[in-house]
């Protein structure tokens, strides 16, 4: 099944989720596709387990440890798979993920929450909002970097005059757009807010 999956990933993040299909993953791999419907039924199973799977690389969270560090390590690691394997991120973003991994993932999560002093409501805003946060700061960040290459500088076309603010901090945005500063700033603002300064981490 790893076969199956990093194939699946290398066509993914080379082509977009369009360009990976049943037909194209079995011509990959060298074998018919009826040979890949045995082991997946559809595309969209496809799309799980590729997914799933890939969360298997994550780091397991270390219960005994303070808590606002651990949900700080487990999310900046999910950011940077999907930062490498871009078409994760829209995986991730379009489609409900209920597969194994991905349910052990969100209870490790939802254990060192409510551990550390949250309710089960307040603790699975805070999973959901986490886990969204990831997601979109890591789709917003790997288009920018298609932007750029496509276009140039980005708000390069701004006139000061039309959008004052937005010119004169221009050179900031674009140094902010693509840097692991920008996601771990807001991701530890995220987690201070829901601990409420339960943890003592740095």
């Amino acid at each position: 099944m790893s076969t199956i999956v990093d194939a699946s990933l290398r066509i993914a993040d080379a082509d977009g989720l369009e360009g990976l299909t049943m037909r194209r993953l079995a011509a990959d791999l060298s074998v018919t596709p009826m040979a890949i419907y045995h082991h997946v039924p559809g595309k969209d199973q496809l799309l799980d387990l590729m997914a799933d799977e890939s969360l298997k690389t994550l780091p397991g969270v270390d219960r005994s440890a303070d808590p606002a560090v651990e949900l700080r390590r487990l999310f900046t690691a999910m950011h940077r798979l999907y930062l490498a394997h871009p078409a994760l991120a829209q995986v991730m973003a379009q489609r409900p993920m209920e597969g194994p991994t991905a349910g052990l993932v969100g209870e490790e999560v939802l254990y060192v929450l409510t551990a550390a002093g949250l309710d089960d409501d307040a603790a699975i805003s805070a999973l959901i909002t986490l886990t969204t946060y990831t997601s979109g700061a890591s789709l917003y960040r790997l288009s920018r970097r298609r932007h750029v290459g496509a276009r140039g500088e980005p708000l390069a076309e701004i006139a000061a005059g039309t959008m004052p603010t937005v010119h004169r901090l221009r050179r900031k945005i674009n140094a902010a757009r693509d840097t692991d500063k920008q996601f771990t700033d807001g991701l530890t603002r995220l987690v201070d807010s829901y601990l409420g300064g339960r943890g003592s981490g740095p």
